[in-house]
């Protein structure tokens, strides 16, 4: 975290001592002696400082009374009628024991308690997200716009598509027809994918394969309705034939 103390020149020794032991615990802290360089604007620096800081630790005491984003720590009695309403409207630490400890506690508290609450901030926003995605998928996939108008997008149509030896050897290609135009494959020893963008794996959008010969000519054509739910044959006659798996 990072930190600002302030504090009376009377208590320099406390606010050494604490501000040693804040940057063994891992934290950043401004001090005047050690974070103002000579001949450097002090008001200036001590008000980006400030700004941006996460905890501005006040160290009170009969000799000093002034705050900003705080946590009032008692060091010496005083008292409370002495303190401005701006500090004695926060809790007050007043130390039982050793008050630097005490101190580096509290701090440590505060900082748990900051990182909690960032957490959280950042879990409801993850929330909101996720709820958004999914209702854009929902309107993607399903939802229709008020009025009855079909939203155009869609969650396209994954294949992947397997083929007998026989069309392999003969270097057949094939050509798949759908709304958005044709597209010619070559066909190989592999499976291979096949997307089809503009049919819906929920609707039944018209699409057609064409299988052609090393020459181009045709050897048939299967049309098919919708995005296959299940492992499905097409059957071209003549020993060819393909299987298409929902991916």
């Amino acid at each position: 975290m990072k930190l600002f103390i302030t504090y009376a020149s009377d208590d320099r020794s406390v606010a050494d001592e604490l501000a040693v032991r804040l940057r063994t615990e891992g934290h950043s802290v401004f001090m005047d002696k050690d974070n103002l360089p000579e001949a450097e604007g002090y008001d200036a620096a001590i008000r980006e400082a400030i700004a941006d800081c996460d905890v501005y630790v006040f160290l009170i005491s009969p000799n000093s009374l002034k705050a900003g984003r705080v946590l009032p720590v008692m060091i010496a009695p005083t008292p409370f009628r002495d303190i401005p309403a701006y500090l004695s409207a926060v809790t007050v630490l007043q130390p039982e024991g050793n008050t630097v400890a005490e101190t580096v506690a509290r701090i440590g508290e505060m900082e748990a308690r900051r990182k909690q609450a960032r957490w959280l901030r950042m879990s409801a926003l993850a929330g909101v997200l996720a709820a958004l995605v999914a209702g854009a998928v929902w309107w993607s996939n399903d939802g229709e716009g008020e009025g009855g108008g079909s939203n155009p997008a869609v969650q396209p149509c994954r294949l992947a598509i397997a083929f007998s030896a026989g069309m392999v050897e003969a270097g057949l290609a094939m050509d798949v027809t759908t709304s958005a135009g044709t597209q010619a494959y070559v066909l190989s020893a592999s499976p291979m994918s096949l997307e089809l963008v503009s049919v819906s794996r929920v609707k039944g959008e018209a699409w057609a394969i064409l299988l052609r010969s090393r020459d181009g000519s045709e050897l048939g054509k299967k049309e098919m309705s919708g995005c296959p739910a299940s492992r499905t044959r097409i059957d071209f006659g003549e020993g060819y034939a393909l299987e298409l798996a929902p991916k």
